[in-house]
């Protein structure tokens, strides 16, 4: 039979506890501590800072999060991170939590990666995501660094267009048209479909810019960028390649035989626009046509080399003709093509 403690060791086994006591309230205000501290950074910090635990579910979703998805903390509480994946990944990354914990997607540690969330209102927000993984006793915890890049992607946006696009007539520019025209070439290489490409010079420009001064002259290549605009169709690409020059690539299925009309409809356009009263000047192109030969697998760059030649050809024979004179009722519109092979 056990001896009974006595009362001196009953005391002080009482002062132990209740230092042991003391030293688990000083714990537990450290901790409360620490998680205010760390709530202050989550909610003040620039970026929304997410935590998922090791099967995929919010355990800390800041006031950050709450604007950059739309979703309050109450209601993404305890649910599957999944539910900011938009709806084309959504399935396949269903599993995505497990398999980073076991290593899977070490990769994506330590590196910031574009991306983007679906917001609850059904649209989608371009972000910067820093990816975290941080052990607790023996459980695993992912935290996520989300930053909205709409403003930067805009931006991105901006400037590409800018890179493309001729700022007079907001047509695309010679580095844009090339760069649409070799896929949009690639695309009929691969189809049935045909192409043919326009190569447009503004005849007398010159004379234009020292009769009534480059805004005149800027004018009309504005009005020539509107009526080419409102002759081709959208899908096909229509560019400004040098100071008088504008060029178009059509892409048309093999058995219609569109390019007759297409050249019709814009000498009306061109008649329709020199109708006009009071104008300064007419509008006159000289222009060369090729067609995309299939057999041949030519670039965009040797059909603009052959339509280029051929327009220069039209153009010196409307000179040798004289038909290039502003003071003249001249033709709105004259062409050479390449022979039909």
């Amino acid at each position: 039979m056990m001896a009974r403690p006595t009362y001196e060791e009953l005391e002080k086994r009482l002062r132990e506890l209740e230092e042991q006591v003391v030293g688990y309230r000083r714990e537990i205000e450290l901790l409360k501590a620490d998680h205010t501290r760390l709530q202050a950074i989550l909610e003040s910090a620039i970026h929304a800072i997410v935590v998922v635990n090791d099967r995929g579910q919010v355990i800390e979703w800041p006031s950050q999060a709450e604007l950059l998805c739309g979703w309050s903390k109450s209601e993404m509480l305890g649910k599957s991170i999944s539910l900011i994946m938009p709806h084309r990944i959504r399935e396949q990354h269903q599993g995505l939590i497990p398999e980073v914990l076991q290593g899977q997607h070490g990769a994506i540690f330590g590196k910031r990666i574009e991306t983007t969330i679906l917001n609850r209102n059904e649209f989608e927000v371009p972000v910067e995501i820093a990816v975290t993984m941080t052990k607790v006793g023996e459980r695993a915890e992912i935290t996520l660094f989300m930053h909205d890049i709409t403003e930067r992607k805009n931006y991105e946006t901006q400037l590409h267009h800018m890179s493309i696009t001729d700022e007079l007539t907001g047509l695309f520019n010679r580095r844009g048209f090339i760069t649409l025209a070799d896929k949009q070439l690639k695309l009929a290489q691969r189809s049935s479909k045909d192409a043919f490409l326009l190569y447009a010079d503004f005849d007398n420009m010159k004379w234009i810019n020292d009769t009534h001064g480059h805004p005149v002259g800027d004018s009309a290549l504005v009005e020539t960028a509107a009526i080419l605009n409102t002759t081709f169709r959208q899908a096909d690409l229509i560019g400004r390649v040098g100071g008088d020059e504008f060029i178009v690539l059509m892409n048309e299925p093999k058995e219609r035989q569109g390019e007759e009309v297409v050249l019709e409809r814009l000498a009306s356009e061109i008649s329709k626009a020199n109708s006009q009263p009071d104008r300064k000047y007419q509008i006159l192109l000289s222009i060369g046509t090729v067609r995309y030969d299939h057999s041949e697998q030519t670039s965009i760059d040797e059909l603009m080399s052959r339509a280029d030649l051929l327009m220069y050809e039209n153009k010196k024979r409307k000179k040798t003709l004289g038909l290039d004179n502003y003071s003249q009722k001249t033709r709105p519109l004259s062409k050479r093509k390449s022979p039909q092979k």
